[in-house]
């Protein structure tokens, strides 16, 4: 059974993803950090594992590595959903990440 703690960092992570708009893309540690990961809530890894398990209801597709890209199972369908969206993508169909990068700083209630 999950702790609270861990039920509220998983709901965390969803909402934040949520909140990306279409088009745009973040990363895992930038979700990482919006969460306060100096807060011991987790890093990149930790935002990795709560999209893999639970991350199918949300735009899953806007959350990649620093590199572009997103596990190698799940390119072609996030590809298609890339296109459709309109997302920056650089001749090798990484994400163009400084043209669609988006910065969830508030998901820690800050504006931005």
């Amino acid at each position: 059974m999950a702790s609270t703690r861990s039920e509220q960092y998983v709901e965390a992570v969803l909402a934040l993803v949520e909140q990306v708009p279409p088009g745009r893309v973040t990363t895992y540690g930038a979700v990482a950090d919006a969460l306060g990961r100096d807060l011991g809530r987790g890093g990149p890894r930790q935002v990795g594992s709560v999209m893999a398990t639970w991350g199918g209801g949300v735009p899953w597709w806007r959350v990649i590595r620093s590199d572009g890209t997103v596990p190698a199972h799940l390119g072609p369908e996030a590809l298609q959903c890339w296109w459709s969206e309109g997302t920056p993508l650089r001749p090798s169909g990484r994400v163009d990440l400084a043209a669609a990068f988006w910065a969830p700083t508030a998901a820690r209630g800050e504006e931005g």
